[in-house]
């Protein structure tokens, strides 16, 4: 019997990755550990060099979690340089990186620019011997990235191939998901007690308020929905949501019902991208009796960002169902409108007072949004105002929230945002979606828009009402037209 052949490049290379996904253990108890093998995994078998970093726990800087180099004593001093890196410190092409989700390459022309900036630890090592290209690559998607892969080729060596920048990828994405996983087990019960607090503080609100967990169970039930559903919370705690109350989903063309299950599952993947969803439901009342109901579903988030649950604002509609949603959604756009945004904010700030961290609300003003539309057909007017609508809510994190307020008004609510920089990064998207040209009648049309924003801040609870933070974002509006980046934040922070 032969000795066994030995192991091709790809194969070793799969087995690699196979072991970064393996290492969630490591990832838990000893980042720095994890770090290390990501690390030794680029320079074994990519070359030459390689460091990760992941995002601090409220997200104020990037931290060295792992290095490592073909060399010892040059993996020695990628370790010896700086630990953490401030957001916002940093080099231009990572925070484009983090932004936008997308990998990038730096020549060697490139990297004069930009080496000693973004990653400061490197320095040392460009003394020795010089590094001739640089992959940056983000550990997960541009809303909540949880870092950043950096991986270096030695001076004198050629540039990464296609199959080597594929394979760097396909770390970056392990690596990821891997992280990702490790924390959501360490912050599983952390998570859940923030779901509980939440959904706790909803009982000064007069609404129906629900809220669920991801797997569907029950973990917020407000005095409301005991009067209207006829169930104590005690008896709805921990019961499967959608099989508690028979929800049932309207059919808008035909008004009849259908189970939610199979609904819901294409909801929840909608509420992922829109923020908020809103529709009609039929629901079964402890003594039998159905109820109409108009549903507004929000994705509740840690203070990291990630979606660890649902909250469900119900109202009885009775008879009224379509005229109470149309009531609450503006008809063009079919976006929420201001009566929906101020339920919405009245939410967000009770949770805010009960410590759910920084929030902003942003206001969006296209002033000469009115002058642009004058003269053209409805229906075209319309439907330009829908594609500019549809921008903007595409430029959202996942939970944010965006509002039609006025004919040439905008508002988002961003809750969870980790700290301003995230804030600075979310008005850009919007501005940069705003000043896409619209085209109409054979005409190009371009707008001028300005972001005026309001931060809160639960390190300095104050008593504020929806009306005040919007009024401190549009107080802002005239600084943001004058300023080159068409954003300001308003001198008044709660």
């Amino acid at each position: 019997m032969g000795l066994p052949a030995t192991p091709s490049a790809e194969t070793r290379r799969l087995r690699a990755i196979v072991a970064i996904a393996r290492a969630v253990n490591d990832a838990v108890i000893d980042e720095r550990r994890f770090g290390d093998l990501v690390a030794r995994t680029v320079a074994t078998h990519v070359g030459d060099g390689a460091t990760l970093w992941l995002y601090s726990l409220d997200n104020s800087s990037l931290v060295r979690v792992g290095a490592g180099h073909r060399d010892a004593i040059s993996a020695m001093l990628l370790r010896e340089g700086a630990a953490s890196v401030l957001r916002g410190r940093g080099d231009a092409v990572v925070d484009a990186v983090l932004d936008s989700g997308a990998a990038a390459v730096l020549n060697q022309e490139e990297m004069g620019r930009h080496i000693a900036e973004f990653d400061p630890q490197l320095a040392p090592w460009l003394a020795v011997c010089g590094v001739s290209s640089v992959a940056v690559l983000p550990l997960g998607d541009g809303a909540w990235p949880c870092g950043v892969l950096i991986a270096t080729r030695d001076a004198g060596r050629p540039a990464y191939t296609d199959e080597e920048f594929a394979f760097l990828q396909a770390i970056a994405e392990t690596a990821a998901s891997t992280v990702n996983t490790a924390s959501l087990l360490t912050g599983s019960a952390a998570a859940v007690e923030e779901l509980r607090r939440q959904a706790t503080a909803f009982d000064q609100l007069s609404d129906v308020v629900v809220a669920w967990d991801n797997e569907g169970k029950v973990i917020g039930w407000n005095a409301t929905a005991e009067r209207v559903y006829g169930y104590s919370a005690s008896e709805a705690l921990g019961c499967d949501v959608l099989a508690l109350l028979d929800t049932q989903v309207v059919d808008p063309d035909t008004g009849l019902g259908r189970p939610a299950e199979r609904a819901y599952a294409d909801l929840l993947e909608a509420l992922a991208g829109a923020g908020s969803v809103t529709l009609d439901l039929t629901q079964r009342r402890a003594d039998g009796e159905r109820l109409a109901v108009t549903r507004t579903l929000t994705g509740l988030a840690d203070r990291q960002g990630r979606i660890i649950g649902v909250i469900a604002i119900d109202h009885d509609l009775g008879d009224r169902g379509p005229r109470e949603r149309t009531a609450l959604h503006d008809p063009i756009t079919g976006l929420p409108n201001a009566r929906f945004l101020r339920d919405h904010l009245e939410r967000v700030l009770i949770s805010w007072a009960g410590g759910a961290g920084l929030a902003a609300a942003l206001v969006i003003q296209l002033g000469d949004l009115n002058t642009l539309l004058k003269g053209l057909p409805t229906d075209v007017a319309g439907q330009l105002v829908k594609v500019l609508a549809g921008r903007l809510a595409a430029s959202l994190r996942r939970g944010d929230v965006i509002a039609r307020t006025g004919t040439d008004e905008f508002v988002v609510v961003a809750e969870s945002v980790g700290d301003v920089a995230n804030v600075e990064r979310l008005a850009k998207r919007l501005v940069t979606a705003a000043r896409q040209p619209l085209a109409a009648g054979g005409q190009t049309m371009l707008l001028h828009p300005a972001v005026g924003v309001s931060m809160l801040d639960d390190r300095q609870p104050v008593q504020i009402t929806p009306e005040e933070l919007i009024g401190q974002a549009a107080d802002a509006l005239p600084t943001a037209r004058a300023d080159p980046t068409h954003i300001s934040f308003s001198p008044v922070t709660p």
